[in-house]
């Protein structure tokens, strides 16, 4: 199997060489427990340039309902986080990753300390809002989880949010 990564030489002098995208599950990927439309599609594209990773302390109590739609046809890995502290166990992860090689996008205060860390952090401020820590630990915040996650299909958008 090819090495999936991205590479993005950006005019502000910052390379990266990403390989994980790493991505919170509630508020991020769904709202009130269902999935966004359109982001399947897109996750279904991201597994070919990306390892895709879904982590998820299941809120809403969904992961068992949403899940064949999250890895049926694509390769995806779900880990579903111990109880407490949700935002170490998700730095954990990407450090096992390689957060060097890590994009991690997020909404929550459990979030902030992965978003931070990861090569490149993105923070969504959807329909279920955002911690302002997750705000202030990200690189670029957008309004829509589909934007986020085009800015890696369309890599020109990120030289233009990214130029200085």
């Amino acid at each position: 199997m090819a090495e999936r990564h991205i590479a993005l030489d950006l005019p502000c002098g910052v390379f990266y060489d990403l390989s994980n995208l790493v991505l919170d599950l509630n508020g991020t990927l769904t709202v009130d427990g269902r999935m966004i439309e359109g982001v399947p599609d897109r996750l279904k594209q991201l597994t070919q340039i990306l390892n895709v990773h879904i982590l998820t302390a299941d809120t809403n109590q969904t992961l068992d309902r949403i899940a064949p739609e999250l890895t049926g046809h694509m390769d995806i890995t779900l880990h579903a986080l111990e109880s407490g502290r949700g935002d170490i166990q998700k730095l954990a992860y990407i450090e096992r990753l390689g957060r060097e090689k890590t994009v991690a996008i997020g909404n929550g205060c459990n979030d902030a300390l992965m978003l931070r860390e990861a090569a490149f952090g993105i923070c969504v401020i959807g329909p279920e809002g955002a911690s302002t820590k997750a705000i202030q630990a990200s690189r670029v915040v957008f309004l829509n989880i589909l934007d986020a996650l085009d800015i890696f299909l369309k890599p020109h958008r990120m030289i233009a949010t990214m130029r200085k």
